[in-house]
């Protein structure tokens, strides 16, 4: 493939540069956006926040006191109590008198009471408030302050009369705090909650609106099809509109950075103004951090930039455009939350996961936490990720029925039924939500179902899989025959998966023993669950439901219904890739996503390429019923196989089994995939 030129890509660039900044909205939401409003949304929270707080410190608030029977004890000393003010006290508790205090509080017209009542051998008081009320559940807070000072002076002047040294005896240990943290570590910790958000948000937000102008705006305008005819190969053209979304999306989240830095100046120096400079924070510290932070936003821009123009790609007008970038919206930034959940740490494996990568790393900056390796992982995976969609980009742009086709979504399950015509496969748009909707009920009534019924539980859950297509294929009308690849197999198809299941059983093997070691929590959990779920149930029940039931209603789902409609609109590879890392995340578990996973590509080849959902079927019921008969038969299997149970495998054990593995793949494959040598004629003789 010839080189791309420099030229080209620049022209292209600069040709988008000008469409984009000749639109007063670009720089409105580049430039306006992030220099005041986010500035002026700062101040104006914090501002409402301090009202707010110091108006719940300093009000008035009512509070009851209400009496067991046959209760003695000195409620003058309590009222006086509660309601004297103390030092720097701002906030007053008002005593009323009042028959029902349940009613009053329920009612809103009390804000908190206590009720004195008389447990074994000494008073007990109980604060009753309504958590849903912002004054009852402050209230109730000032009143359980008040009410734990009260107990502790009766505990002193009870001491005091028996001679006693009450202060000693009451707090016979001086506890002092000692917060090792600088004050820029302190600042740096609460920022990098804040600011990974924020700017992941003005990233994707400063990404959205150019990537919607360079293709979908293309199609709309009718621009698109000169664009195409011109002298420019389309890895040039995708380049050139790649380059200007990201200079945008960059340049958007660095003015972001900018307006945010400005604030935290600010902010520092009221700071400093109002404490006399006891709390002031060195902000040059934070300098190399900025620098990083900076490297890490160019490297995320270029992802996001990227994966929105995979998106909006496929849209034919702004508004199914806006549509689209909604759901990448709410993923990217329900991610971005991982800032605020403590104890998250950026890892080598975190720092692979995208969104999630920067978010820790710019937490860990914050607070001067430095780590090469991890910095480098995560900027070099974003660049790769970008490099990946990019290509994607680039085969989206080759296919003129995604650039010039019909909307691409269309669900015929929301077409009236009358109006479907018979015959033919699912299209993909129709498999992707059957998928979304199986695994909603998988997670949902299937894990109910477990919980309640942990053997029959499974069975249920299969049955309610398998009836989502079937459910579908019948409604659109759908021929049954094609969609679920109901064929009778050859017999050298049937000997071919078994070679290739038995082949891939062992390379699945070697890798959950090489990932057990990663995620060694993981892996314990799913054999825990399964010998749970299998306990006290007899060998021939647990190989029906366990082998048997998934290697139909599972295979009818992805190597049937999910598997035909993505041949239809994809490349044989891709469709085999696609449904195989559907039936990954299918199983919710982060070591059976690579485990099943590759399990997946053996049974969608198998099917794929003998047309009949037996072969795999039969792969898929072979994989399952094996870990059955370990279990119930597991020292019979290990005099069998000892090199399957040998907790460290030495390097000779891995080829040994690597090469056999490969071998019988090889071997299957080709015995599913041959052709039967054709008839001869007479006019062949």
């Amino acid at each position: 493939m010839p080189a791309m030129k420099t030229s080209k890509i620049k022209s292209i660039y600069k040709k988008e540069m000008l469409d984009l900044f000749r639109d007063k909205k670009t720089l409105i939401m580049m430039v306006l956006v992030p220099l005041l409003l986010y500035p002026l949304i700062m101040v104006v929270a914090l501002l409402v926040s301090t009202a707010v707080t110091e108006t719940i410190q300093s009000g008035s608030y009512t509070v009851a006191i209400a009496e067991e029977e046959g209760i003695t004890y000195d409620k003058d000393t309590l009222v006086s109590f509660i309601e004297e003010s103390e030092e720097n006290q701002s906030y007053t508790l008002e005593i009323i008198e009042c028959d029902d205090p349940a009613t009053m509080l329920q009612e809103e017209e009390l804000d908190t009471y206590v009720t004195v009542g008389m447990g074994e051998e000494k008073l007990t008081f109980q604060v009753h408030y309504l958590s849903s009320v912002t004054n009852s559940t402050a209230a109730s807070d000032m009143l359980m302050d008040k009410l734990k000072l009260y107990r502790e002076q009766m505990s002193k002047n009870q001491l005091t009369e028996l001679g006693l040294d009450a202060e000693y005896l009451m707090k016979p240990v001086e506890l002092t705090w000692d917060d090792r943290s600088s004050k820029e570590e302190s600042v740096g910790s609460i920022l990098g909650q804040i600011l990974p958000f924020l700017l992941i948000t003005s990233i994707l937000m400063g990404a959205l609106y150019p990537s919607i102008d360079t293709t979908t705006g293309e199609k709309e305008r009718g621009t698109l099809e000169t664009l195409l005819t011109l002298p420019v190969r389309n890895e040039e053209l995708i380049m050139g509109k790649f380059l200007a979304v990201a200079t945008v999306s960059v340049v958007s989240a660095l003015l972001n950075l900018v307006s945010m830095a400005f604030m935290g100046i600010f902010l520092s120096e009221m700071i400093n103004a109002s404490t006399e400079g006891s709390m002031s924070i060195d902000l040059a510290g934070f300098i190399p951090a900025i620098i990083i932070v900076i490297l890490c936003v160019i490297a995320f821009a270029l992802f996001i930039s990227a994966i929105t123009m995979c998106v909006t790609t496929f849209a034919k007008s702004f508004k199914e455009a806006n549509n689209y970038t909604t759901p990448l919206l709410l993923v990217v930034m329900l991610t971005g939350y991982i800032g605020f959940i403590p104890n998250i740490e950026l890892t080598p494996l975190m720092a692979a996961i995208p969104v999630v990568n920067i978010c820790l790393l710019i937490g860990n900056l914050l607070v001067f936490k430095y780590n090469l390796s991890l910095i480098l992982i995560v900027l070099v995976s974003n660049v790769a990720y970008a490099a990946l969609a990019v290509m994607a980009l680039s085969k989206i742009y080759n296919s003129e029925d995604v650039l010039f086709g019909e909307s691409g979504i269309s669900l015929q399950i929301f077409t009236s039924r009358k109006d479907l015509k018979k015959g033919g496969v699912p299209n993909f748009s129709d498999a992707a939500l059957v998928a979304a909707v199986s695994m909603l009920l998988l997670l949902y009534a299937g894990t109910l179902l477990q919980l309640k019924f942990p053997f029959l539980g499974v069975l249920w859950t299969q049955l309610l899989i398998i009836a989502v297509p079937v459910f579908a294929a019948w409604y659109t009308k759908k021929d049954f025959k094609q969609t679920f690849s109901l064929k009778v197999p050859k017999p050298t198809g049937i000997l071919g998966a078994v070679l290739l299941e038995v082949g891939t059983f062992l390379s699945v093997t070697m890798l959950s023993a090489a990932l057990t070691y990663i995620w060694p929590q993981d892996a314990a959990s799913v054999n825990e669950n399964f010998m749970l779920m299998l306990d006290g149930v007899g060998f021939v029940p647990a190989l029906l439901v366990i082998a048997l039931a998934p290697a139909i209603c599972e295979e009818a789902l992805f190597r049937g219904y999910f598997l035909a409609a993505a041949k239809k609109k994809f490349k044989p590879w891709t469709a085999i890739l696609i449904v195989a890392a559907m039936f990954g995340i299918y199983h919710m578990s982060l070591i059976k996503f690579f485990t099943t996973g590759l399990l997946g590509i053996a049974l969608c080849y198998a099917a794929y390429k003998s047309g009949s959902i037996a072969l795999s079927c039969l792969m898929h019921f072979i994989n399952n019923a094996f870990s059955v008969v370990v279990l119930y038969y597991g020292e019979d299997v290990e005099q069998l196989l000892p090199i399957l149970f040998k907790e460290d495998l030495l390097v000779s054990d891995v080829l040994i089994v690597l090469a056999i593995s490969i071998v019988c793949i090889s071997a299957g494959a080709f015995l599913i995939r041959r052709k039967p040598a054709p008839k001869k004629t007479a006019q062949n003789k």
